[in-house]
């Protein structure tokens, strides 16, 4: 029982006894009339219910609860009672009826009988159909607001998600980061190991250096363990997404899983999650090989001209094909990546495969380009500057180590220790948050698109046990 319910079925304490109440303008040695003589609440010729002209509470939020401030006793339906969903206790506005109230004890509510529903959220007779003071806020039982999000609500509910649940965000960043990144790490050592050799061999003797040597200083085995070691960082970045986003999308109505459960909801979709970062990434190899490509023409077009015009002009044109080359292969490239932003809460939240849900992210983010871009940009600027301070120590450490002696082993060994430590640390902060601005917008992109705050009101207002199958899109008629 709440506060406002106790109150309620709690009698009025009569005045001059300790705790009693007393009605502006009355002392404490003025009897209350007696419960008989009160004269029952009646319509108006406005509609609304007759009312003293005793003036009302100067601040009426501190009013309780179905009390009506003046009068010196509680009357019901004065108020909205949050515990009863915004209804007023007692009394209901009959819209068949212009407004008028009807009261218990006077017959059955006049449409309000069986095939009528209850009275609308936020009516009331006489304001227009709002509270007297306001409509309520909405229903906030996680980390946002149950409504369209602002740029302030998406943030704040990013780092409200790490605060009230690390264990699970920070926590499963951090195991799945610190598996992923063990091959990249161990690479970079036995690469960071033969440049320091080859270097050093450089420095004594610069003739001992064999020509037909390649000019890479390691072998193609660390080049290859290095390049998968990256692959494996990538898709396991995109693991903690997939995971991520049901643990976000069940903290939107206040569920908090741990590790367990949100591994439990999640990992039959891995397969998805890791198709559709492979194919993300097929679309960044496909727009690296158009810039190279374009950059590698424009070069070579603009040496020809240089040399047949005998001056600066071909480095004019090189400069001007290098710009058409960019802007015809950027641009349409970030349009497209920002088009597909939505795709991974997409796999995950409503179980679609990789290509169905990069075609239905396509259809969802239409009409919301530059706000997705503005997110995803800042959301973006953030992660890096996080990043950059909070690897900077780590990396000062590792600076150190390789300035007492670059040659010996226990240095290079303790320098990529320190890189790996720093490296996860930065995963484990930077991808829940980048994965809670990705689900909120998605969220929040359903809310204005397909009404999905109205389905959540009602999981949230019921309070039934729900999953994250609550965020599948209703079946068409």
């Amino acid at each position: 029982m709440t506060q406002e319910d106790d109150h309620r079925d709690t009698p009025a304490t009569p005045p001059g006894e300790p705790g009693g109440w007393a009605a502006p303008g009355r002392g404490p040695s003025t009897p209350p009339p007696p419960p008989e003589e009160r004269r029952p609440f009646t319509p108006s010729e406005h509609g609304r219910p007759g009312h003293d002209p005793t003036p009302r509470h100067p601040h009426p939020e501190q009013a309780a609860y179905g009390q009506y401030p003046g009068q010196g006793g509680p009357y019901p339906g004065q108020y909205p009672d949050p515990a009863q969903g915004g209804q007023y206790p007692g009394q209901y506005p009959d819209p068949a009826q212009g407004g008028q109230w009807w009261q218990p004890g006077h017959g059955p509510a006049p449409g309000h009988g069986p095939g009528h529903g209850a009275p609308p959220y936020g009516g009331h007779p006489g304001h227009g159909g709002q509270y007297p003071y306001g409509a309520p806020p909405p229903p906030k039982p996680g980390v946002v607001a149950l409504r369209p999000m602002t740029l302030g609500d998406i943030f704040n509910g990013a780092f409200s998600l790490i605060r009230n649940n690390p264990k699970t965000t920070v926590g499963l960043s951090l195991i799945v980061m610190a598996v992923a990144s063990i091959l990249t790490t161990l690479a970079s050592t036995w690469f960071l190991d033969d440049y320091t050799a080859w270097l050093d061999e450089l420095m004594v003797d610069p003739t001992a250096v064999n020509p037909d040597a390649p000019i890479l200083p390691t072998s193609p085995v660390t080049l290859v363990l290095m390049y998968a070691g990256e692959l494996i960082v990538y898709l396991g970045g995109s693991v903690v997404l997939g995971l991520l986003a049901t643990t976000i999308g069940m903290a939107v109505l206040g569920h908090r899983l741990t590790p367990r459960q949100a591994w439990e909801a999640g990992r039959d979709r891995m397969g998805a999650v890791i198709g559709l970062a492979l194919i993300k990434l097929g679309i960044q190899f496909l727009m690296w090989i158009a810039v190279t490509v374009g950059m590698v023409g424009a070069i070579v077009l603009g040496v020809v001209v240089g040399m047949e015009s005998g001056g600066g002009t071909g480095f004019l044109v090189g400069l001007l094909l290098f710009l058409l080359v960019i802007a015809a292969v950027i641009v349409p490239g970030t349009w497209i990546w920002v088009r597909l932003y939505y795709a991974m809460p997409l796999v995950v939240l409503e179980r679609l495969g990789p290509g169905r849900a990069l075609a239905r992210s396509w259809r969802l983010s239409q009409g919301q380009w530059w706000r997705t871009l503005g997110y995803w940009l800042l959301t973006g600027l953030l992660v890096f500057v996080v990043g950059m301070i909070l690897n900077m120590p780590f990396s000062m450490v590792s600076g150190v180590f390789t300035f007492i002696d670059p040659t010996a082993a226990w240095t290079i060994v303790a320098s990529s220790a320190l890189i790996y430590v720093g490296t996860v640390l930065v995963y484990a902060i930077t991808q829940p948050f980048a994965a809670g601005v990705n689900t909120l917008l998605y969220v929040d992109l359903r809310m204005r698109r397909e009404g999905l705050d109205l389905r959540l009101h009602e999981a949230a207002r019921a309070g039934h046990a729900v999953g994250p199958e609550i965020y599948l899109p209703e079946p068409r008629a």
